[in-house]
């Protein structure tokens, strides 16, 4: 089991809610502030507990 499955286990346990493309679009709007907006993205894709809209919305604005 990797990290990344470890803590979408506890998240599921824990019934921590997905992130809308309202809440990724505000994230990704303050981390552009800081040049890490492509960063993030990544980290969104890989570990991101997102809506299927939002998670579609990331991969297509920041392809990796």
């Amino acid at each position: 089991m990797t990290n990344g499955d470890y803590r979408r286990v506890v998240a599921e346990k824990q019934d921590t809610s997905l992130r809308t493309l309202d809440q990724v679009k505000d994230s990704l709007a303050q981390a552009r502030k800081n040049r890490r907006e492509a960063e993030l993205a990544r980290i969104m894709l890989r570990y991101g507990r997102l809506t299927d809209e939002a998670r579609e919305y990331v991969a297509r604005e920041y392809p990796q």
